[in-house]
């Protein structure tokens, strides 16, 4: 559903900052080495062979929509929205007091070359599934607690849900359920528009004040009005950068019912690249752990720490050392990704040297940049403009070729490495085609082959690809339930054996606690082993596959043995498996675990109640890893074959019904 532009203004367009270096000027290789690609895939999107030229323009859509996403993580008031809109060049694109209940995922579109009032935004709402959910189970605090029997926290979760859902009924009124599953689209945005689906406000509708419609939009711009039922904003407009990128600010993941926990995995899990932005003051408290878990399972490439609002420091030139040395230390002790690039910075800074408005950042925030500038100022840096020196010091550019080199690394490697062998590909198909352009000339030349035969060929060997490749992935996947059970009864023996430890020594008055990061740790092997294994399997498959296409070329065409030869698409990336960090009963600490303890009375109640909520909390964990996990890779497995075998399928096709075809034997002259 589209709606009107708003009939107040538009914002400022965001500032540019042109006198500022981009932070992603780092990406401008990448986009070269694409556009050359774009450029040599374009000559064939015309060829006079249908299958050729569709394939072509397929290839080409891929390059011109490559969009790499970055996911920013973090707690509440760590000063991540300030750091994502100083990142971007427009200060006050998000708001910095986001506060609804769920919280939104809101993913910036920056698109080169586009107008920056070139802009159009999309809200869509939870579907009254997911809206259930949440009211039914409560989040991940509801569904910990109805496991582990605890009554007092289910009570206080339904309290707090009843309260929340009479909230956002009386902002929505008799159209809340008409709006769940909706999305709402704009040909424009503004930082108000924004705050109606973002923002939590305070402004509560009148009585009788709760419909709806277009023709009181004007009169309905209320702040938060629809931030309850919100799960996704995305925002297009023009950037200064190189090439599309998309950046995900996500919701502090501190709040009542961990719903904004899952949310975080769910965008950490579609992206290949995460930056964890800390608060210098409380680097890594009791809510960050919670995040390490997350990271700890995505490779270390893919993540950048930023250690935000070093403004705030007293010395930051003394602090910062201390501050990534405890951070080192915090990371190795609970599993984290160890040599994870660490940078330092603050956004404030960023903010207000594109904004021009040094004036504004306050003595403390001015004293300590003075402090972080002598030591780290430089010769060359000395003779820039004093803009550009404070945007450095603010880390900004420093995050962006942090993330420039990683896209470039990795999804942007991927995607050339795609690219060309598609584009190999392609040539041998040209071959085939230049070589019938002889057919007057060469009377051996033509397709060898009927059409009805080579769709036959590839029938069979799509079928034998296909046979294989079920084969091959049965036995890891058997092998990969099998793993993550035994990991599962593994992390039970030692566990019980634990507590029948302390059970003995002290007794059941002393309340005992089991790290589940040996679980995790025997998960996270399974996946890898899966992986592995399932990748193995696909390329065997896509390697035997190639070769049979490659023979039905050479036989339909007679090509020589020059000729190029068909080669197997990349193997799909897996995805991370995020969902191992997701909080479980045995990560909470403090008054809840010790009421779940003391609950129990006799060592074998706690024994029993304690196996059967491992049993029970694990399991979600396993399916989790296998259903959002190991299943879409095997998909995407199954994706890749089917592609390959079909793209090249219409290519032959093509060529043998676009040229005339020959009985003769032996291969062309010359």
């Amino acid at each position: 559903m589209t709606y009107p532009e708003p009939d107040t203004p538009p914002a400022a367009a965001p500032r540019a900052a042109s006198r500022l270096t981009s932070p992603f000027a780092g990406l401008r290789p990448l986009a070269e080495r694409l556009q050359a690609l774009d450029a040599e895939v374009s000559r064939h999107c015309d060829t006079e062979e249908r299958a050729i030229a569709t394939q072509a323009r397929k290839l080409r859509r891929q390059i011109r929509e490559f969009e790499p996403g970055v996911t920013f993580i973090g707690q509440v008031k760590a000063g991540k929205t300030t750091l994502v809109n100083a990142m971007v060049g427009w200060a006050d694109l998000l708001p910095a007091d986001v506060n609804p209940w769920t919280s939104v995922v809101t993913s910036l579109h920056l698109q080169p070359g586009a107008a920056q009032d070139e802009r159009r935004s999309s809200f869509r709402f939870f579907s009254d599934e997911e809206w259930d959910g949440l009211i039914r189970q409560g989040g991940r605090v509801g569904e910990l607690a109805a496991r582990a029997g605890a009554e007092d926290e289910m009570a206080k979760v339904r309290q707090q849900l009843d309260e929340m859902r009479a909230k956002s009924k009386a902002r929505l009124g008799r159209k809340f359920h008409m709006l769940l599953g909706q999305t709402h689209d704009y040909d424009t945005f503004d930082e108000e528009l924004i705050e109606r689906y973002v923002c939590l406000g305070d402004d509560f509708w009148e009585e009788g004040d709760g419909d709806w419609t277009l023709d009181r939009f004007s009169e309905t711009r209320k702040r938060g009005r629809f931030a309850d039922i919100t799960r996704s904003a995305d925002l297009w407009f023009g950037a200064d950068t190189p090439l599309g990128l998309c950046i995900q600010d996500t919701p502090g993941v501190n709040d009542t019912f961990m719903i904004r926990e899952q949310i975080t995995i769910n965008a950490l899990r579609d992206s290949r690249l995460c930056v964890m932005v800390l608060s210098a003051a409380q680097a890594l408290s009791a809510v960050d752990l919670g995040l390490i878990r997350l990271i700890s399972n995505v490779k270390s490439r893919e993540i950048v720490i930023f250690v935000n609002r070093i403004d705030e420091l007293t010395d930051p030139v003394r602090d910062v050392p201390e501050i990534k040395a405890s951070i080192e230390r915090t990371l190795k002790r609970f599993h984290g990704p160890t040599d994870a690039q660490i940078l330092f910075g603050s956004g404030h800074w960023a903010a207000h040297a594109a904004a021009g408005s040094l004036d504004r950042l306050g003595a403390d925030s001015a004293e300590a940049l003075m402090a972080w500038t002598e030591a780290h100022l430089d010769d060359d840096l000395a003779q820039r403009d004093p803009m550009e020196i404070i945007w450095t010091m603010s880390g900004v550019p420093a995050l962006g070729r942090a993330i420039a080199e990683r896209i470039a690394q990795d999804s942007g490697a991927a995607l050339e490495a795609a690219a060309a062998t598609a584009l190999d590909n392609l040539r041998c198909g040209i071959s085939a085609q230049e070589a019938q352009r002889d057919a007057d000339t060469f009377e051996t030349s033509g397709c060898r082959m009927a059409p009805g035969e080579i769709s036959e060929r590839f029938a069979q060997i799509e079928r034998d690809a296909y046979a294989a490749l079920e084969q091959k992935l049965h036995g890891v996947q058997e092998s990969f339930s099998a793993r993550t059970e035994n990991a599962r009864r593994t992390f039970l023996a030692r566990a019980s054996a634990s507590l029948s430890d302390h059970l003995e020594a002290q007794g059941d008055s002393q309340v005992w606690t089991y790290d589940p990061a040996g679980l995790r740790m025997l998960l996270r092997t399974a996946y890898q082993v899966f992986v592995q294994g399932a990748g193995k399997a696909g390329q065997e498959v896509l390697d035997q596959t190639a070769g049979q296409i490659d023979a039905v070329f050479r036989a339909a065409f007679d090509l020589s043995d020059t000729a190029p030869a068909i080669a197997p698409p990349p193997l799909p990336a897996a995805l991370p498996p995020v969902a191992l960090g997701q909080t479980i009963a045995l990560d909470l600490r403090g008054t809840w675990w010790s009421r779940f303890w003391r609950r129990r009375r006799g060592f074998k109640a706690l024994a029993d109640d304690f196996a059967r909520l491992i049993h029970e909390e694990t399991g979600p964990v396993v399916d989790a890893l296998r259903h959002d996990c190991a299943d879409p890779h095997v998909e995407a497995l199954r994706g890749a074959v089917a592609d390959f075998v079909h793209a090249q399928r219409d290519i032959v096709l093509g060529l043998a019904e676009s040229t005339p075809r020959t009985h003769r034997p032996g291969r062309r002259a010359g």
